[in-house]
C-alpha cells in the first residue's frame, strides 16, 4: 500500500510568507540601488558644474581688468572675452592696418571680434576688426604673420593687441550660461544650481556662491574668482 502525502495549510502559509519576504527584500534592494544611483548622478553633475564654472570664470577674468574689461551686475558678468593676443610689428594709421604675429584659442572673426591695443607705456584703445588675412610681410613673435584691417587708424606706437568678443556670463536658470551679442543664454554646465546661487562681489574682490538645488549633490561651495581691480 502507498500513502499519498499532501501539503498542509501551515506549510502553504510559511512558503507564501517566505516568498513575499524575498520579493520585498529584492524590491528594497532595487530601491536602494536606484537612490544611490540618483545621488551619484546628482553629485557628479554638481562636481562637473562646479569645476567648469570655476575654471571658465577664473580663466576669462584673469585676462582682463575689473571695471574696464569686465563688470558684475545682477546675475550677469559682462566681459571682454579675450580669445588671443598678438605682437604688433607694424601699425599704419593712414590705412588703418596692422601687421601682427598672432596666436590664440581660435582664428580672428571680423563678424564678432574687436581689438584692445596697448602702446609702449601701457595706454589702451579699442578698435573694431574689419578684416583679417595672412600677411606676406615678416613678423617674428608668438604666431603666424597676420594682416588686420581696423575701423580707424591705430597709434604707430602700438606694440600689443588682444583679440576679444563681447559676451556675458550668467548664473541663471540653474546653470552657468554664456551669451554673445543678441544670441540666447547658452548653458555651459548641467542645470543643478538653486536660486540661491549668486556672484559674491565686494569693492576689492569677486567670487561666486554655488548652491546645489538637490541636497544629495553636496554642500554649497564658495570660491574666489578675481580681484576687482585686476591682478
Amino acid at each position: 500500500m502507498t500513502t499519498a502525502r499532501g501539503v498542509s495549510l501551515p506549510e502553504v502559509l510559511v512558503t507564501l510568507v517566505l516568498g513575499l519576504l524575498v520579493v520585498h527584500l529584492g524590491l528594497d534592494s532595487l530601491s536602494r540601488l536606484e537612490a544611490a544611483r540618483t545621488r551619484m548622478v546628482a553629485r557628479t553633475d554638481a562636481l562637473v558644474a562646479l569645476r567648469v564654472s570655476h575654471h571658465v570664470l577664473r580663466r576669462e577674468m584673469r585676462h582682463g581688468l575689473g571695471g574696464a574689461d569686465w563688470e558684475v551686475g545682477g546675475d550677469s558678468l559682462s566681459i571682454r572675452a579675450f580669445r588671443g593676443a598678438a605682437i604688433v610689428c607694424e601699425s599704419d594709421s593712414a590705412s588703418a592696418s596692422l601687421v601682427v604675429s598672432y596666436s590664440g584659442d581660435r582664428a580672428p572673426d571680423p563678424s564678432k571680434d574687436s581689438l584692445l591695443l596697448f602702446d609702449a607705456v601701457g595706454g589702451r584703445e579699442v578698435r573694431a576688426l574689419v578684416a583679417s588675412s595672412t600677411s606676406s610681410l615678416p613678423c617674428g613673435g608668438i604666431g603666424e604673420p597676420t594682416a588686420w584691417q581696423v575701423d580707424r587708424g591705430a597709434s604707430p606706437s602700438t606694440v600689443v593687441a588682444k583679440l576679444f568678443e563681447r559676451g556675458s556670463y550668467h548664473l541663471s536658470d540653474a546653470a552657468l550660461r554664456y551669451r554673445r551679442g543678441a544670441s540666447g543664454r547658452q548653458p555651459l554646465t548641467p542645470e543643478v544650481w538653486s536660486g540661491a546661487t549668486a556672484w559674491a562681489a565686494s569693492p576689492d574682490r569677486v567670487g561666486v556662491q554655488l548652491v546645489p538645488r538637490d541636497t544629495a549633490a553636496g554642500p554649497p561651495w564658495s570660491g574666489f574668482l578675481s580681484w576687482s581691480s585686476g591682478p
